[in-house]
């Protein structure tokens, strides 16, 4: 019992601290619906892991993540109405997550829009919308009588407009007129990324000039440091005692030789929580307000061990 206090007692002192690690931290959690390992049926009985708010109006919507389309990795977010259902104009079904925007210039995504059975998307009754703490900043096309089909990289321009406090980044289906419709609407949504560190893929460890590519740019710069006691952070890749660089952090450069931050896909370890390319100290902090909301237990816990500072 003393053990399991302690061990209890030494987590709660990690969360705490990570907490505040979390602050400020630019990435959308599981903008690929991955992290759940599985598709999930119902998002209102079981909420996608990162994302803390599910809204669905009662009755004619629904909301899943599936994996027959996707744009990276298996699975997606499917948010819907059903056909034969009575709706109000300005219902939407949606889903959540609280991120931070300061040092952000673009939200960018996948979304494909789509009816069940082929009918045409009228988007004088339905669109979808992304909003940011309740205001609308994107919508998708309203020009036409039918709008079905796959709209990649779509950008939402946020540069220097919010501040370094907490937004609610929301995706959503809306209805746009009060009526009974007799067609299936879905939008699919799927790589929900910031462009903060190389368009949201994260940068490689080995990545010394941070330009998203391990290359001879960055061999050159760890060249320059051979031997050098007590380097900065960015050379000193395999962090050991001996604190100088050495053989090992060129090995560290070699396990990522050629590679670039883009290639990185659903290969992503686990617990790469913010898909950065290491587990570190802000995959910490995102799994310990998955601790406090009760999302994460000892389990994840132990593979985050498992997985300590590994990279892709």
């Amino acid at each position: 019992m003393m053990k399991e206090k302690i061990v209890l007692a030494v987590v709660m002192i990690m969360m705490l601290s990570a907490n505040k690690i979390k602050a400020g931290v630019s990435v959308v959690e599981n903008g690929s619906f991955e992290e759940d390992g599985t598709a999930i049926a119902d998002i209102t009985a079981e909420i996608p892991h990162g994302w803390d708010d599910v809204n669905m109006p009662s009755g004619w919507f629904g909301g899943s993540v599936y994996a027959d389309w996707a744009t990276h990795g298996d699975y997606y977010l499917n948010l819907y109405t059903y056909a034969y259902g009575t709706f109000a104009a300005d219902e939407t079904a949606n889903i959540s997550q609280r991120v931070y925007l300061a040092d952000v210039n673009q939200i960018i995504f996948d979304v494909k829009l789509d009816t069940t059975y082929g009918d045409p998307w009228d988007p004088a009754k339905r669109t979808a919308v992304i909003l940011i703490d309740g205001a609308v900043v994107w919508e998708s096309n309203s020009v036409g009588s039918d709008v079905r089909g796959d709209y990649f990289d779509q950008t939402v321009d946020v540069n220097g407009i919010y501040d370094a406090s907490p937004h609610t980044l929301t995706l959503g289906l809306r209805v746009n007129m009060s009526e009974t419709s007799y067609v299936d609407y879905r939008t699919q949504w799927d790589f929900v990324r910031f462009d903060t560190y190389c368009e949201g893929f994260g940068f490689l460890q080995g990545d010394i000039n941070l330009d998203c590519y391990v290359d001879w740019l960055d061999l050159e710069m760890l060249a320059g440091q051979w031997l050098v006691e007590s380097p900065a952070e960015k050379y000193d890749l395999f962090q050991d005692a001996n604190n100088i660089v050495n053989f090992n952090d060129f090995a560290v450069l070699a396990d990522s030789w050629m590679a670039n931050s883009y290639e990185l896909d659903s290969t992503l370890m686990a617990m790469d929580l913010n898909y950065d390319g290491i587990v570190n100290f802000i995959d910490y902090a995102i799994l310990a307000e998955d601790w406090s909301s009760g999302a994460a237990d000892y389990n994840d816990i132990a593979v985050l061990a498992d997985e300590w500072l590994q990279t892709n």
